[in-house]
């Protein structure tokens, strides 16, 4: 089991061979701490808009299992989001009318970093244009991406996490929709801007 000092592993072994884009990927060995909830999960209906909430927890989530080494249990990860959500509505970054407010996303995910206790592992640094190249060069880095997505042609106007990259060059995301991991390629990642979410060590 890791402990609170011990740095979230961002790469695995891989020897899966998918070139789809697609979602649950065959064979594809990621990090297990990696959380992949979505948006149908929380709210039955009183949420909407929630992806940016959804992103953030999905964060949070993954900070708290490679901390612990173990799943997060439905009720625990509902718990964050409730938290995560809450806190955006009474700041005024969320509300179920238009979303996330991508201007004051940094400062929405440094307090709910620090409000669930997960600014041990994670912190938001900065922003950067979304191209496949800047991907890859932060993700590179060790880091998780935050993407702001703009009109994409799939998501529209849509915040999700980028984890890492494939052995076969796609980007491995928990895009909010699919409880699972979702691949996308160079043209597939869309355009828009993307916090850096640096993974720190206690």
């Amino acid at each position: 089991m890791n402990n609170a000092s011990t740095k979230i592993n961002h790469h695995t072994n891989r020897t899966a061979d998918t070139r789809q884009v697609h979602s649950q990927p065959d064979g594809l060995n990621i990090n297990p701490s990696y959380s992949f909830h979505s948006t149908g999960e929380f709210g039955r209906g009183f949420y909407r808009n929630h992806c940016g909430p959804t992103a953030i927890t999905n964060l949070i989530v993954t900070a708290r299992q490679s901390q612990r080494g173990q799943i997060l249990t439905s009720d625990e990860v509902r718990d964050i989001f409730e938290n995560v959500a809450s806190l955006g509505r009474h700041r005024l970054v969320y509300n179920r009318r238009y979303g996330t407010t991508d201007f004051f996303l940094w400062f929405y995910v440094k307090a709910a970093f620090k409000k669930l206790g997960a600014d041990t592992l994670l912190r938001p640094v900065m922003r950067h244009t979304l191209s496949a190249s800047n991907a890859r060069r932060i993700l590179s880095k060790g880091s998780f991406l935050l993407i702001e997505l703009f009109g994409h042609p799939k998501y529209g106007w849509h915040q999700m996490v980028v984890y890492d990259v494939s052995d076969d060059g796609l980007f491995v995301t928990a895009d909010g929709f699919s409880p699972a991991p979702v691949l996308l390629d160079d043209v597939s990642i869309g355009r828009g801007l993307f916090l850096e979410i640096r993974t720190v060590q206690e």
